[in-house]
């Protein structure tokens, strides 16, 4: 009898893992925090499994434009416009807001940043403001290094880097550094000085979509409807992920 309860508990478990899943999921590193704790609770859940790609904006976007195999594309908003002959239709879910913020090596100064003046005289103080690399496919570094071309920025110096911007601030690229605040909460000892005043509009508002080239679209959609509900909203704040406001 044992035997056979063995045997049977064999072809249940090869069975379910002859139906488990493996999608891929293009994806910046803007959000791998929190997407891949949600990933793996998904996993746990399902016994589908989870591959990512992409790793920053840009290459999202060439991955998704050449048709490059793959089942889920998150991305900013926007480009889901451009995106709509790849997405199966009606599956794109809003996803949260990133805000940007300033870091520093844990430790160090906390300047004020809370206006837009206080932001300004920050910067200028700092003579320096590093961001990731826009030639690499950041979209955030493009925004920070676009932010500082305005006239009140005149005589800091912009400082692209290679990498996540809260590590190369920890290994000593440069004092400060600006960018998404989900990277800079990944980065160990980093510390987060505070968010980028509103009235300078820079966030990133991403969207989950289904690729229409999926293999396994029903687990596509089940993982994109995971990610983007109501209950994995904590996750989201804690990594650095806000509700998209309400106009």
């Amino acid at each position: 009898m044992r035997l056979n309860l063995a045997a049977a508990l064999l072809v249940l478990l090869s069975f379910n893992s002859a139906w488990a899943a493996d999608i891929t999921v293009y994806a910046p590193n803007i959000v791998a925090g929190p997407l891949k704790l949600l990933a793996a609770e998904w996993t746990a859940k399902t016994g589908n499994k989870v591959t990512f790609a992409g790793f920053n904006v840009g290459r999202v976007r060439t991955a998704v434009e050449n048709n490059d195999p793959g089942d889920v594309v998150v991305a900013p908003t926007g480009n889901f416009t451009d995106f709509a002959s790849k997405l199966v239709a009606g599956s794109v879910r809003p996803l949260g807001r990133i805000p940007f913020a300033v870091v520093v090596k844990a430790g160090g100064a906390h300047p004020d940043i809370s206006t837009h003046d206080k932001f300004v005289a920050f910067a200028k103080k700092a003579g320096v403001l590093a961001y990731a690399d826009p030639k690499v496919g950041s979209l955030t570094g493009a925004m920070v290094e676009e932010m500082l071309k305005r006239p009140e920025f005149t005589g800091v110096e912009p400082r692209p880097i290679k990498g996540m911007i809260g590590e190369a601030i920890v290994r000593g690229d440069a004092e400060f550094g600006g960018g998404a605040l989900t990277e800079e909460l990944m980065a160990k000892y980093a510390e987060v000085v505070g968010p980028f005043p509103d009235d300078l509009g820079l966030h990133v508002d991403l969207s989950a979509a289904v690729l229409k080239i999926s293999a396994a679209p029903s687990e596509a959609e089940s993982f994109v409807r995971y990610v983007t509900r109501a209950g994995a909203a904590p996750v989201w704040k804690a990594g650095g992920v806000i509700e998209i406001p309400k106009k």
